[in-house]
This record gives structure tokens, sequence and C-alpha cells, in this order.
């Protein structure tokens, strides 16, 4: 290979400066038959040939490149030939280094070698035989001899490039070729390697493929080459990590079932026993309002009731001062009768008197006669009036003994009024006293009642969240039965050891 790629590089050069020569040789032919120099234009045409030969084949051997290292040189000879006579004859020496450096592209040093040879004696033959196509001004063996020191040393550093070039492309196949080697030996290493990939990714790929379709018994038993071993181990280590992982999902998936389905059932009664008891909590809760309601109504009559007793009692109490002040008046009456009778008596008195002074008048004026017929009128007026007056008399005294035992009486029925207003006071004071204690009673009952009202208010809106909750808690636990369901699912596909073989199956009558 690193042959291939030298003769390659000195191919590519061949056809470069084959090509090159070509141009220049058809340039060359042209500008001799311009000027009539039929023998130049046939000797370029001649040494056409050979380089545009090389080109188009793509020849590189070493006579193909000697060739074109005598070709070079003839072809900048013709060139002088064509530029004597001009004054350019000078400037065209420069063609013959150029044509030097041109030829290092084929990268052999002999090439440089007959480049420069055949550069000399052009010189050294043209400078005795036709001097005067090397020199405008005749043979001249020193400026030859300086040329040819020129010419060496452009040969001797191309000749030195050429071969540090070819020395280098050698090192640099040499580097190839161990390349090459090296290459063959990572190559048998890589195929070595592939095997062994190969045989563990059909391994792990079978092994893979059964985990996939939820095999986890399984293990690989057959040993990894190298290194890929401990993979196996680990593989199946994992394998075997999530066989008793799978197992306990299952386990605990069946546990979460059994609970969700108990949470469930238990959530439900809940459920029910929570309406049933905010049911009664409700019924509980009306009728302590309406008893709150009739309590307050009680209240309100109860406060009135202890407003009339208190007024009933000022009413009795001011009822017994009148009666007793009734019953001082009518002892004053008895007083005043007894007074009365007296004065009666004293009337009677003096109706007894004036009745006796009647008479006396009477007798007296019966005495007098005429004279005193007047006077005896008068007397039996007066007596009549004493004896009417008696009459009237004793007629008061008797109304007046008959309304003292009337007033005697009424004394004795005022006093008893008033011993029996005195108890009833005293009676309506403890009325009094027990309605204001009731009343005061009720009013604390009535916070209290107010108060276990608001309790209930409290508890049946309790009640309402708990119920709420309860019905909350039960939709989690069927959602979570589902959940469990859908974990056995998803775990019953798996086939594990038989000592968890079996967790799937009672998840399911969990379920």
């Amino acid at each position: 290979m690193p042959v291939d790629e030298l003769s390659a590089l000195r191919t590519t050069g061949m056809r470069v400066v084959g090509t090159l020569a070509g141009v220049i040789g058809a340039l060359l032919a042209v500008w001799a038959l311009a000027t009539g120099a039929v023998l130049v234009a046939l000797a370029a045409m001649v040494l056409l040939i050979a380089p545009l030969g090389f080109a188009w084949t793509g020849r590189a051997d070493p006579l193909a490149r000697l060739l074109l290292g005598v070709t070079y040189p003839l072809l900048a000879a013709l060139l002088l030939a064509m530029a004597s006579g001009t004054g350019w004859l000078i400037d065209l020496h420069m063609v013959f280094f150029a044509f030097l450096a041109v030829l290092a592209a084929l990268a052999d040093w002999r090439v440089i070698v007959a480049g420069t040879l055949v550069t000399a004696l052009h010189h050294l033959a043209l400078n005795f035989i036709a001097p005067a196509l090397v020199f405008p001004d005749g043979a001249d063996l020193m400026r030859v001899v300086f040329h040819a020191v020129i010419v060496l040393v452009e040969a001797a550093m191309l000749i030195l490039l050429c071969r540090q070039f070819e020395a280098l492309v050698c090192n640099l196949m040499e580097v190839r070729r161990a390349e090459a080697a090296l290459e063959i030996e990572r190559s048998a290493e890589r195929e070595r390697l592939a095997d062994e990939q190969q045989t563990v990714l059909s391994g792990l790929s079978e092994r893979l493929r059964k985990l996939a379709a939820g095999d986890l018994s399984s293990r690989l038993d057959a040993p990894f080459p190298g290194e890929y071993d401990r993979a196996r181990a680990l593989l199946n280590q994992s394998c075997a990590e999530l066989d008793q992982l799978v197992g306990a999902v299952a386990q605990t998936a069946a546990q979460v079932a059994t609970g969700a389905h108990e949470l469930r059932e238990a959530s439900s009664d809940l459920a029910g026993k929570t309406e049933q008891q905010t049911a009664a909590i409700e019924s509980a809760a009306r009728t302590a309002g309406e008893l709150l309601h009739d309590i307050e109504g009680q209240a309100g009559l109860w406060a009135a009731t202890r407003s009339t007793a208190l007024d009933a009692k000022s009413d009795a109490d001011r009822g017994a001062a009148e009666i007793a002040a009734a019953a001082e008046a009518i002892t004053r009456i008895e007083a005043s009768s007894a007074e009365i009778g007296e004065m009666i008596g004293f009337i009677d008195t003096i109706a007894f008197q004036t009745n006796l002074l009647a008479l006396n008048a009477g007798v007296e004026a019966a005495r007098a006669g005429e004279a005193g017929k007047g006077f005896a009128v008068v007397a039996g007026e007066v007596r009549e009036l004493a004896q009417r007056s008696a009459q009237s008399a004793t007629a008061i005294k008797a109304l007046v003994a008959t309304s003292k035992d009337e007033i005697a009486v009424g004394v004795a029925r005022v006093q008893q009024l008033v011993t029996l207003l005195a108890s009833l006071v005293a009676r309506f004071s403890d009325i009094a006293g027990h309605v204001d204690h009731i009343a005061q009673g009720s009013e604390g009952s009535l916070d209290a009642v107010r108060r276990i009202n608001a309790a209930m208010g409290l508890l049946d809106r309790g009640m309402q969240q708990n119920a709420a909750m309860a019905e909350q808690t039960s939709a989690a636990s069927v959602a979570l039965l589902r959940s469990a369901e859908d974990l056995t699912g998803q775990v019953s596909r798996f086939r594990q050891q038989d000592s968890t073989a079996d967790a799937a199956p009672r998840l399911s009558r969990a379920a």
C-alpha cells in the first residue's frame, strides 16, 4: 500500500510534468513555424510525443521518468536556439534552472541527475561547436563553468530534497505499513470483540426479550467472555431483585386492594351512618329550635306573669293599706256611734224634761185660766214636740244600736278581710318571688337552650362536612381500588419465582 502511494505520487507528477512539457513543446513548435525554423519545429514535435504519451497513459516507471529528465533540457536548448540573435539569449538560460525545478515534481533524484548531465553536455558541446547558440559574445569556457557550477548547486539541492522527500515518503510508508499491521491486529481484535459482543448481545437480547415478555424467573447461565460476564451477573442479580420487587409490589398491591376494599366498605357504612346521624341531628336541631322558640315564648309569658304578679302584689299592698284605713274608719264610726248613742240619750233626757216642763206649763196655764190658754197651747205643742223627739230619739237609738251591731260585725269582717289580705299579700309576695326565680331560671335555661341550639347547628354542619368527607373518602377508595387493580394487571404479566408466583392470584382474590 505505501509503494502504491509513492507510485501514485509519481504518476500524478508525471501527468503534470508531461502535460506541461507538451504545452511548452507546442508553443515552441508554433513559435518555430512562425519564424520559419522548420527543423526546430520538427524537433519540438518529436519531443512532445513522449511527455504527452506518458501524461495520457499515466506511465511513471524509471525509464519514463529518465526520458522526461532528458526531454526538458532539450526543450530548453530549443528555446535557447530560437532566442539566438535576440536580446533574450542570456535571459533564456534561466529556463534550464526552472525546468530542473519542475523535474523535482517526479520525486526521483535520478531524473535531476539526468537533466543536469544533459544541460552540462549541451552547454559544453555548443560552447565549442556552436557558441552563438549559447552565448551572444561567442565561446566562453569560464562562463560555461560558472553556469555549470550554478546548475550543480541547484541540482545538488534538488537531489537532496528529492532524497529527503523519498526518505520521508519511505518513512511514511513504513509508518503506514506499521499502521496497516496494527490495523490488521486491531481488525482481528475488533472481530474477536465483535464475536464476543455478538455472543453477549444475543444472550442479552434473548434475556431482554423474555424480560419484555414478563419472564422474571429465567437466568443467563452460560458465562460471557471476559469482562462481559460481570454484566451477565449484574443482569441476573438485577432480574432477581426485580423479581423480588415485583413480588413485593404484587403483595403490596394485594394489601392495598384489600385495604381499599375495606376502606370503601367502611366509607360506605360511615356515609350511611353519617347520613342517619345527620338526619337525626337535623331533627334534633329542628326540635331544639322549636323548643327554643317555645321557651322564648314561655320566658316572655313568665316575664309578663312576673310583672303582673308584682303589680298584683303592689295592688294588694295598696288594698291592705286601704282596708286597714277602712277598718280604722269603721272603728272611728263605731266610736262615733257610741257618742251618738250618748247624745241620743241626752236628747231623750232633754225630751223627757221638756215633756215634764210642758206638763208643768199646761198645769200652770190651766191655773191661769183664760190668760193662760195661749201658753197652754204652746205647752201642748211643746209637749207633743217633746214626745215626738222622744220617739225619734228612741227610734234613732234603736237604729244606732242596730248600726252599732252592724258596725261591730263589719269591723270583725274587716278585721278578717285584713287578715286574709295580709295572708294574700304574703302569698302574692311568695308567688312573685317564685315567679321571679322561675323567670331568672328560664333566662338561664333559655341561654342554655340557645347554646344547645348553636352547638346542634355546629354539629349539624360538622356532620354534613363529615358526610361529604365520607363520600370523598369512598370515591378515593374506589379510585385506589381501581389503581390497585390496574397495578395488579400490570404485575400479573410477569412470570416470577415460586416464592412470589401466587401474589397476583391473592391480589385478584382480594380485589
